[in-house]
């Protein structure tokens, strides 16, 4: 195939998409509260907090980073845009002490503040707050220096200032200005350290050791030794009784603060406006239209957008590509293991990468797949963010087009990982969602109306948008063919495969074990036991299928002909083989394949796997396959519960059994997609065949599953966030209750989407049953009756008829050329009333 060269990026500006306010921002997720500017090798900001009664107890209730077991009650942001700023809320119940961090920032992005306010439960309550701020790398990339000094005595209400030059920064200045009301119990202090490198992300044991170091932690006092001046690492602490504020701001020298009007009035109009966005970008339709929904969107979306972090350093990598690897053998997996364990692990140099986080406390750095979902969301409220976080991902390509599936990147996110999981593969693969975006991308493009997120550069600019696509378009293509040559099954004569087939298009996932399938991102999903050198998987074909029609559209939209014919000869060989290699007649249900005794044979557990050919679009409305897969979503005593579809069967004797992972529980990433496409197929128009009752049957019944699924999967998440105030990973299938990583919001916001579908074209959801038949295309014998009643009068009166229409004409040309406006009323796709200004007829 020919695909054009690919041109190399420049870093994570290529395309200059990103605007200049973009640079800064809570940019460290896996803190309470943490900033650093999307630069590397720079500086490190943070907030921590702790108890003020005594030495000891504020050592022990330090909190500097999100913990899974913290005691928190809920914490997050209430509403946040990451071109702007916003508010994040605390409840921490141990300290007795509720904390608000309102980030803003201004428009050119030269200045930012914090303005954290304490209201503790009662005035008794005494809180310790910590600013600390860290130069990265001090004694590289050009000058670096950071000093700070105590002004609290001088009278202009500044508690502390610092400053600072920065090559990649330039010139700039710290301040901590406290509140006019605060009930300070001890003086500003400010401490000033040098640390070793491997410290300056430590801010936490760096201030208790610095502090015990000092004489304290013993006794009643809280507060830091007072040592301001030069050094890589500063600390801030001031302590107070009862309600308390203070504003931790920066600026470039040459550029105006942000002072405490400002502050307020910036807040003022992104609260105030935000809610309406929200809606715009997400309506909310019936039954999730009520006023206790609106709360609910905001702060799933914004608790994605807070996720958004910055990354830098390196990977531990095993580069051997030891011949077990390819797992050819039969018991590969005890081979690989022992070439891994005598495998000499590498490190990488730096790179970085800007990506949305799963969980704050528990998996904050990027994950491949992932962030697909993430981006599903983030593309709707903000493209050009988007494109950003797309490009910056697939610039960690390497030459053969493998990108690691998890990004640990240097010594603060290793941190948060078991050793044995640090070390990346590149023969692993991962689902390759990234390419979901593209189909969304090009439409967006093609048909800017369907945008109502931020200003995009390049909807607004043709010539941008073809070059962000040429530049994005190899380096998919290059990962797309990585993933098929490396993940290929096995179509060689060691292994029978079903006849008929296309040859070679099959895949399975490497890194398998006989307990886990890691790769595959279903991670404890039973499969063929054991595994085989042999064996197929349903989901890696279809996430083919998926990536190849991603790149079809791309291809046909930048005028590659060649390429997107032979995208498209791919996607109907996948699908070819989707039913030619797995699907089981007997079972009716499509199943991952192995060989037994000789014998190619399949292996059928009904769960998500077997719905991947529906999830990844694969089946259409005249499927001969599509009524059985609906009779699989339907069946309560297999996947459907009241709270979505079961990851696996409940009839399935792995259901819930072991680590119970994805066996049986409710995952809302893989339940929207299935939403999605049901709701897909129950609107598609077909082509009058004249055999359609069949297919009309199971639009029907696709379509009210896809309502129906939808009211479940929303009300789970808001049920269990009223509860707890925190979105989960996953959700029980029975109860609904949220389970392990809590502060999940992730692809769990993916729910965002479902609030506002249609599934009756004219009138939206209708309640319980989500869908009423078209008014537009009756099918009851008494409406066809109708219809030839109505022909026949007109064979019988047709001069009258013909009278009649030219009547209606001339009047409605002359009102045309009086100045109708060029706005034609017209029925689309399924009867949506549409107004289409034909003065705007070149956009479509």
């Amino acid at each position: 195939m020919d695909v054009k060269k690919d041109r190399p990026l420049a870093g994570n500006q290529a395309g200059n998409s990103q605007k200049r306010n973009d640079i800064w921002g809570p940019y460290r997720p896996n803190l309470y509260f943490g900033v650093r500017p999307q630069v590397p090798e720079t500086i490190l900001m943070g907030l921590m907090w702790a108890s003020g009664d005594d030495g000891p107890k504020m050592l022990s209730t330090l909190r500097d980073t999100c913990e899974q077991n913290d005691g928190m009650q809920g914490y997050g942001w209430t509403f946040y845009d990451p071109r702007r700023g916003g508010s994040q809320v605390v409840h921490d119940t141990q300290l007795q002490v509720d904390l608000e961090t309102a980030f803003v920032k201004s428009d050119e992005g030269t200045s930012w503040a914090v303005r954290v306010t304490g209201a503790p439960k009662s005035d008794s309550v005494k809180t310790s707050l910590i600013f600390h701020v860290a130069v990265e790398k001090a004694e590289s990339n050009g000058p670096k220096f950071l000093v700070c000094k105590n002004q609290a005595k001088d009278g202009a209400g500044i508690e502390a200032s610092c400053d600072g030059d920065i090559a990649a920064l330039g010139k700039f200045q710290l301040q901590v200005v406290g509140g006019s009301g605060n009930k300070a119990l001890h003086e500003t202090a400010v401490r000033s350290v040098q640390v070793t490198e491997d410290k300056i992300w430590q801010a936490k044991s760096v201030f208790v050791q610095e502090f015990k170091a000092a004489g304290g932690g013993t006794g009643e006092n809280v507060a830091a030794e007072n040592k301001p001046g030069a050094g890589n690492m500063h600390f801030v602490q001031l302590t107070f009784q009862g309600p308390f504020a203070a504003t931790f701001s920066y600026r470039e020298v040459e550029a105006s603060g942000l002072d405490a009007k400002a502050i307020k009035t910036s807040l003022g109009a992104l609260q105030s406006g935000f809610p309406a966005d929200v809606d715009k970008v997400f309506p909310r339709l019936a039954p999730f239209d009520q006023d206790r929904y609106h709360k609910f969107s905001q702060e799933i979306l914004s608790n994605l957008l807070g996720g958004l972090g910055f990354f830098h350093g390196d990977t531990k990598m095993d580069n051997t590509r030891a011949p077990e690897y390819q797992e050819t053998d039969l018991e590969f997996w005890v081979g690989a293991a022992a070439a891994m364990a005598r495998a000499p692990v590498t490190t990488t140099p730096p790179v970085t990468l800007l990506s949305h986080t799963p969980s704050r406390p528990f998996f904050p750095r990027g994950f491949l797949w992932d962030e697909g979902f993430h981006l599903l969301v983030v593309i709707e409220w903000d493209l050009d963010q988007a494109v950003s976080v797309l490009r910056s991902w697939l610039s960690l390509m390497d030459k053969d087009g493998w990108i690691g599936r998890e990004q640990i990147l240097g010594p603060e996110a290793r941190n948060r990982v078991p050793e044995e999981f640090q070390v990346q593969y590149p023969h692993f693969a991962n689902p390759p969602t990234l390419s979901l975006l593209f189909p969304i991308l090009v439409s967006k493009l093609t048909d800017p109306s369907s945008y109502a997120g931020h200003l995009s550069v390049y909807l607004s600019s043709k010539e941008r948008a073809r070059e962000m696509l040429n530049e994005l378009y190899p380096l998919l293509s290059r990962h797309y063919q990585w993933f098929r040559r490396t993940q290929a099954g096995n179509f060689s004569s060691a292994y029978p495969r079903p006849g008929g087939a296309v040859d070679g298009e099959g895949y399975r996932w490497r890194g398998r074990t006989p307990r886990h399938c890691l790769t595959s991102g279903l991670d404890d999903y039973p499969r063929a036991n054991p595994p085989h050198p042999g064996e197929l998987h349903v989901d890696a074909l279809a996430w083919v299928g998926a990536s190849a029609l991603a790149l079809q559209k791309v291809a046909e939209y930048l005028g590659e002909d060649v390429d997107a014919a032979t995208f498209e000869q791919h996607v109907a060989d996948v699908r070819h083989n989707l039913d030619a290699l797995h699907w089981n007649p007997e079972t009716k249900t499509y199943c991952d394949a192995t060989i037994a005794s000789g014998k190619y044979a399949l292996v059928c557990r009904d769960g998500y796997v077997s719905l991947f050919p529906l999830l990844l679009g694969h089946l259409g409305t005249e499927h001969p396959n599509l009524p059985a897969v609906l009779d699989l979503i339907s069946d309560e005593s297999k996947l459907w519960s009241p709270h979505g579809l079961r990851s696996l069967s409940a009839a399935d004797p792995d259901y819930a059994r072991d680590e119970d992972y994805w066996r049986g529980a409710v995952w809302m990433n893989l339940n929207v997609l299935a939403t999605l496409r049901l709701r897909d197929i129950g609107l598609q128009k077909t082509p009058d065949t004249g055999m359609r009752g069949s297919t009309e049957t199971a639009q029907a019944r696709a379509l009210s599953l896809a309502a129906d699924l939808r009211r479940n999967l929303i009300n789970t998440v808001y049920s269990s966030w009223e509860e707890t105030g925190f979105f989960w990973e996953q959700y029980k299938d029975k109860t609904g209750k949220g389970s392990h990583s809590r502060a999940f919001t992730g692809w769990t916001a993916c729910v965002i989407l479902l609030l506002g579908l249609k599934f009756n074209p004219k009138n939206g959801p209708k309640g319980q049953t989500g869908h009423d038949p078209n008014p537009l295309q009756p099918s009851s014998g008494w409406a066809i009756g109708l219809v030839i009643l109505i022909v026949l009068t007109m064979m019988m009166f047709r001069r009258r008829v013909l009278l009649l229409l030219a009547g209606c004409v001339q009047p409605t040309y002359n009102a045309w050329n009086n100045g109708w406006g060029g706005r034609l009323r017209v029925f689309g796709h399924g009867g949506y009333e549409e107004v289409i200004d034909l003065e705007q007829r070149d956009r479509w």
